[in-house]
């Protein structure tokens, strides 16, 4: 039977590190691309020590990014390595990569270079804060990337999910699933530039600032079992949850309080507020309340590791966790990919690979290179 996932045949190389990129090119493989990730002889530095040679076990991170892919090393530091990149560019579809402003220009792999050996390629480039302008150079990780958007502002702290570089890598999948549309009508690649601090903008314009994720319209509470729910009462949901506390033993009094009367009042008294509903719901166990708040219709869920979430019934039925078989012998759990296709989902198939292990492999596949050819670029320090 015929995949159903849009993207078999799509052959990706991956010149990005860290998350952004690689988070770009695992989403676009869940998808069913082809990627070919090509690392410097020292390896990705998130590699951290782990999957660089035969038996070495890959990192937790390194495993949930960087499974279903080829490993290809090449030194773009040589000619012969550019030389290499640039056959392998030829048989390709799309090529992503994260280096700061300037750095693809200096190795003669910039966008306008490698369109001359590819015509139909689409190329990805994902930076900081863009790849012109008079602060194109500086230097970018999540946590500035959170302070120059917005994100620390709304938030107080650095939100823990690196979110600067998970929206990028979701808009960079985005935008190349575009263009592939695209190239099909004009037979034509393209550049895709884009800012991390622009991706993350996007998305905190639409964010909600009415205080919907702060008290009293979000609650995190513990019951009597020390387990602890979130329960999210938006206006339109707060009667009937005051409703639901009054038929509670205990609940009663909290619930008949003039003060929660109309929409301002818990606002103004969030602390008793919270206070009254902790005591309400330390009187029962957190599953006790998540069977009735769901029957009342409302928000509320117990709050999960991710481990206890793939635990979860709904998530065991839906087939969300897989096994990997890892080189070392042992298996790690995984997330599978949350696309299901005509009741398709792809399923982790593959470790993450050794450093380079498909470096002569790949070159004869998709470069055509012979035994001379690969003999005379690996003398000349292509990898």
């Amino acid at each position: 039977m015929e995949s159903p996932l849009p993207l078999v045949g799509v052959r990706v190389i991956d010149l990005s590190s860290f998350l952004s990129g690689p988070m770009a090119t695992h989403t676009l493989g869940e998808l069913g691309a082809e990627i070919i990730k090509v690392e410097p002889p020292g390896g990705d530095p998130t590699r951290a020590g782990t999957g660089l040679t035969p038996g070495a076990a890959p990192s937790p991170f390194w495993t949930a990014l960087h499974r279903d892919r080829r490993s290809v090393v090449l030194d773009l530091k040589q000619a012969a390595g550019v030389q290499a990149l640039r056959d392998l560019v030829a048989g390709a579809d799309v090529l992503v990569e994260n280096f700061r402003p300037g750095v693809t220009a200096r190795l003669g792999i910039g966008p306008a270079a490698l369109a001359a050996a590819n015509p139909r390629l689409i190329y990805c480039s994902i930076t900081g804060y863009g790849a012109d302008g008079p602060g194109a150079g500086r230097p970018a990780t999540d946590g500035p990337i959170q302070a120059a958007s917005g994100a620390l502002e709304l938030a107080g702290v650095p939100v823990p999910l690196t979110v600067g570089d998970l929206t990028g890598g979701a808009t960079a999948a985005q935008a190349v699933l575009a263009a592939l549309y695209a190239r099909e009508r004009t037979g034509r690649g393209c550049h895709i530039d884009l800012s991390l601090a622009e991706c993350l903008m996007q998305w905190l314009a639409v964010t909600d600032r009415s205080g919907v994720l702060s008290p009293p319209t979000t609650l995190v509470l513990e019951g009597s079992d020390g387990a602890t729910l979130l329960v999210q009462t938006p206006m339109h949901f707060r009667a009937r949850l005051l409703g639901l506390l009054a038929d509670t033993p205990g609940g009663a009094t909290f619930a008949a309080d003039p003060r929660w009367a109309t929409p301002d009042g818990p606002r103004a008294h969030v602390d008793d507020f919270v206070d009254g509903a902790r005591r309400v719901f330390a009187t029962k166990t957190v599953g006790e309340w998540v069977a009735l708040l769901d029957a009342a219709g409302i928000p509320a869920a117990r709050v999960l590791t991710l481990a206890e979430a793939l635990d979860d019934p709904q998530a065991q039925h839906r087939g969300s966790a897989g096994w990997l078989d890892l080189p070392d012998g042992e298996r790690a759990r995984v997330v599978r990919s949350p696309f299901v296709i005509d009741r398709h989902r792809r399923d982790a198939t593959s470790a993450p690979p050794v450093l380079g292990e498909g470096t002569e492999e790949v070159l004869r596949m998709v470069a055509g290179y012979d035994d001379a050819r690969l003999a005379a670029a690996r003398g000349a320090g292509a990898w």
